[in-house]
């Protein structure tokens, strides 16, 4: 039998925090929130200035659930013998709740936003309203919702078998700790009084010209404008305006009115508010922000005519510039910037058929007012953020080269890919036979049907029939572990039928993501860029939804890949337009170079110099050969273990990155765990100014500056995973990574202003972190080379990098074809002159 388990803490406490039942440590000393759980509770109490002797804590129900199951409630029988049930403890906790009459209540986790609040779809959405400041489902109290510090505990965190498999996390990242403090602060402000007091804003909706133009004149005085679009099948049908947070209008584009029957619009006034929307928009005075923005920019041009004079500002990219380890949405950055409660379910459960559309254009509306209240509060944030080398770090590096990428990516997905769409179905023709191959030899093998997309199928073959080790799933890594470690005991059919299940998953992701692509109505390929894909400031690329259509259509173009189970086969349809070339040109082994540079390794940025293979070299030693007989396989292993050991991998994952990419590039090598462990240690021999200098001065630098990095042309990261070995692998990567693309982007955007100057007929169509793709016409292929490589081979400056270092120049590389398969050192027609310029190698 459990133990009852009260609440505890002041009786007239003006903050109350409701959990949701105890623990086994809570139940054995029968007091709430303490063990693991009450101690980081405690943590965050004291970092935010909360003392918890004056705050009373309880739990919705007070005896611990078996197996901390609240499905097996029912087992248990209170002090009476009667069943413990949910309804009843929610009803006798709000008998607790009058009885404390707090001015605020912190419902940490599902339950007790149910409980206290009524929001969430059954037991579950807390990620969705934490942050939010909610009145309670019994008139007089409010609160404030947010995680229960239990799904934190083990978050990012790890068991002494440091084996992936063997990871225990919890379902947020280890960073949303902060999350937690930011949401108490919130709570800490609320318990002052004891109102509800929401954001009051005037939304108005334009329902004829007359009340667009009065909203209009109201403001013309401002000059920063939010702009928020929604869309019916990717045709915006509404605009939101909004010159502050309090006040916002929703223009129709649309006649919304009429397809419900509320009277309708003329098309004289609706043609009249498109001219007033589209003249705002194009003033060069006026400034535009949003969020999310190159999606609305494109489809109010693309489909409405309407274009933007003066972008300023996207909040997503704001976001990611101040706390690139936090999500970017919209939503999240209301539940930490402003008071205004989760609303976005408003737009998201809209039915055309049951809901007036009043509701959608309010929403729509509240949309651009909270933007720009975000907006608002983040460029404080941002002003008062002091960046370590930068003092302009908001015009230096938020608005002139964060927001400079918002255009560069818009202008980029416009360009797209001329495309062969009869190689294209020949290429999905031959995946398909490969596909069925592999499938009739797996099942032979296994002698009977196995659906390797199965979540019951596979781990039934593995582990029931082949006998390997369990595992807690069977994804890539855990089947390439089970290959390279427990194979050789096994007989060559047991390897070969995981082989063939990474193979099939492969072949058929490979097959529906780019031999079944579908072009762009102007039978063009493109792909959609997310600018701040990762934490390092990467980009990322996925297909786009097009308007009216309802398959989408395009790409991912980092899939692109030339080497790998479609290596060069992926890039054949792309071709370049009539008269036209494909140039592609990389930084030439950019972040080995920048490594060397940070372990003040001179000599090895003096074989770099000399242009030597340093995989090559690299392989020779751990492999303990003459650099004559490393052969193809061995110098992947040495590229491999380079990049693994500057950024203290592992020799797990070193083994993992060794046998994945070997599948992938079909090269005939397998790497066991013990065997990565012993080229590391002879790798880091080679180069021991990796761990003594590179890697010992940034885990000075995070102790020292906060565990902030800054790289050399401002980016900011701050680093809020658990202080250890994971946290440094991130800090290893981040310089390096943030800064190779950061350089690539700004030579590419002085590039285009050239190629403007210079008459220069050529279009970037890809950026790849590391390379830049362009379409050049051929008479002119030199005169853009020249461009790109000058502008790329421009000395990066680490002088006020948090690792202060001189200059680097990383040499640029240019490889050219008709096609993107031929961009694989092939000279082609229209590029013979280029032998000329040293720095390209172009092979005969």
């Amino acid at each position: 039998m459990p133990n009852y388990v009260p609440g505890i803490g002041p009786g007239d406490a003006k903050l109350m925090f409701v959990g949701e039942a105890p623990g086994a440590v809570e139940d054995f000393q029968q007091q709430p929130f303490v063990g693991p759980t009450g101690d980081l509770l405690n943590e965050c109490l004291r970092e935010v200035g909360i003392d918890r002797r004056e705050v009373y804590i309880t739990n919705v129900i007070k005896y611990r659930p078996p197996d901390n199951k609240l499905k097996r409630l029912g087992e248990i029988r209170d002090k009476h013998g009667n069943p413990v049930t949910i309804e009843g403890s929610i009803s006798q906790l709000w008998d607790e709740i009058r009885a404390i009459n707090p001015n605020c209540i912190v419902g940490l986790g599902n339950l007790a936003l149910k409980a206290v609040f009524g929001k969430g779809n059954g037991f579950k959405g807390i990620t969705k309203w934490r942050g939010s400041i909610l009145p309670s489902v019994s008139m007089g109290y409010k609160g404030v919702a947010t995680l229960h510090p239990a799904s934190l505990l083990h978050a990012g965190g790890e068991l002494e078998d440091e084996r992936p498999s063997n990871k225990k996390k919890g379902p947020l990242k280890y960073s949303y700790r902060h999350v937690l403090k930011l949401d108490l602060l919130k709570a800490k402000r609320q318990a002052e009084f004891r109102s509800y007091d929401p954001p009051n804003r005037v939304l108005e909706i334009a329902r004829d010209s007359v009340a667009l133009d009065r909203f209009l004149a109201q403001y013309k005085d401002k000059d920063i404008v939010s702009v928020d679009i929604e869309v019916l099948k990717s045709v915006p049908f509404c605009i939101g305006l909004a010159f502050n947070e309090w006040h916002a209008i929703s223009v129709p584009l649309l006649d919304v009115f009429g397809w419900q029957n509320l009277g309708g619009i003329h098309d004289h006034q609706l043609a009249e508010m498109w001219r007033m929307v589209a003249t705002l928009l194009d003033s060069p005075r006026i400034k535009v922000i949003g969020q999310n923005f190159k999606f609305d920019q494109r489809q109010l041009a693309r489909l409405c005519g309407i274009y933007i004079k003066n972008f300023h500002c996207d909040t997503s990219l704001l976001a990611h510039a101040l706390h690139p380890e936090f999500p970017k949405a919209l939503e999240f950055n209301t539940s930490i910037y402003t008071d205004e409660p989760y609303y976005k379910e408003e737009g998201r459960e809209f039915d055309w058929k049951r809901d007036k559309v009043d509701r959608f254009l309010t929403y729509n509306g509240r949309d651009a007012a909270v933007t720009f209240e975000i907006y608002t509060e983040m460029m404080k944030d941002a002003h008062e953020n002091q960046v370590a080398g930068f003092p302009n770090w908001v015009d230096d590096f938020v608005l002139g080269h964060v927001m400079s990428l918002h255009t560069f990516y818009y202008e980029l997905e416009d360009v797209g890919f001329n495309f062969d769409h009869r190689r294209q179905k020949e290429l999905a023709a031959l995946y398909e036979e490969k596909v069925t191959m592999a499938q009739n030899e797996l099942d032979a093998l296994a002698g009977w049907h196995v659906n390797t997309r199965s979540p019951k199928d596979v781990p039934a073959l593995v582990f029931v029939q082949l006998g390997y080790p369990f595992r807690r799933n069977c994804n890539e890594d855990s089947l390439i572990s089970l290959i390279a470690n427990h194979s050789n005991k096994k007989p060559m059919s047991s390897k070969r039928m995981l082989e063939l299940i990474l193979t099939i998953r492969r072949l058929r992701l490979n097959k529906k993501k780019i031999f079944e692509a579908r072009v762009d109505y102007d039978g063009r390929m493109r792909t959609v860029y997310t600018i701040a894909g990762t934490e390092t400031g990467r980009s990322a690329t996925k297909i786009l939804q097009p308007p009216v259509r309802p398959e989408k259509i395009g790409t991912p173009f980092h899939l692109l890949t030339k080497h790998g189970d479609i290596g060069s086969e992926a890039r054949e349809p792309y071709i370049a337009d009539p008269g036209y070339v494909i140039v592609e040109t990389d930084m030439s082994q950019a972040e080995a170079r920048i490594v060397a540079l940070f372990g003040n390794d001179t000599k090895l940025l003096e074989l770099f110099n000399q242009k030597a293979d340093i995989h090559k070299i690299t392989a020779a030693i751990i492999f303990g050969v003459k650099v004559v007989d490393v052969t193809k396989e061995l110098r992947f292993i040495g590229k491999t273990c380079r990049h693994a050991g500057n950024y203290d991998m592992g020799k797990r994952r070193l083994m993992e990155l060794v046998n994945t990419d070997a599948k992938k590039y079909k090269i005939n090598i397998s790497l066991s765990e013990w065997k990565a462990g012993i080229l590391l240690d002879k790798f880091h021999a080679f180069s021991p100014s990796i761990r003594k200098v590179f890697h010992e001065e940034i885990q000075q630098a995070l102790q020292k500056n906060n565990r902030v990095l800054v790289n050399p042309f401002g980016r900011y990261r701050q680093f809020f995973d658990r202080w250890g070995r994971e946290l440094f692998k991130e800090a290893y990567a981040h310089l390096p990574q943030s800064t190779v693309p950061d350089h690539l982007r700004r030579a590419g955007i002085r590039a285009k202003e050239r190629f403007i100057e210079e008459a220069v007929d050529a279009r970037f169509v890809i950026e790849a972190h590391d390379a830049l793709v362009g379409l050049v016409r051929e008479d002119q292929v030199d005169r853009y080379v020249r461009i790109v490589h000058q502008e790329i081979e421009k000395p990066i400056d680490f002088s006020r990098c948090t690792l202060s270092r001189g200059n680097l120049v990383i040499p640029a590389e240019s490889k050219f074809g008709l096609s993107y398969k031929e961009c694989e050192d092939k000279d082609c027609k229209g590029c013979k002159f280029l032998h000329k310029y040293e720095a390209l190698t172009v092979a005969a």
